[in-house]
């Protein structure tokens, strides 16, 4: 995964393809690919479905301050 990517662990993403629903939330990270949780939309699927990175897109109208969260990233 690319450092500068806006896919990250939190993120509130679409199917690139697929822009319809409630987004998805991203997970994990296996293999290059995200682990992307769709049960806010789809309780049906029950699990977390794979894609490349490449494959999604953020859902540029949710931001984590719509929360009252704050996160300080800090280097590992």
């Amino acid at each position: 995964m690319d450092a500068n990517s806006p896919i990250r662990i939190g993120a509130r993403v679409y199917l690139r393809n697929a822009i319809a629903g409630e987004p998805g939330c991203v997970m994990a990270f296996d293999h290059g690919k995200a682990l992307v949780d769709w049960s806010a939309d789809m309780p049906e699927i029950g699990r977390w479905t794979s894609h490349s990175v490449d494959s999604l897109i953020v859902d540029e109208a949710f931001h984590v301050e719509q929360l009252g969260l704050c996160f300080e990233e800090q280097a590992a």
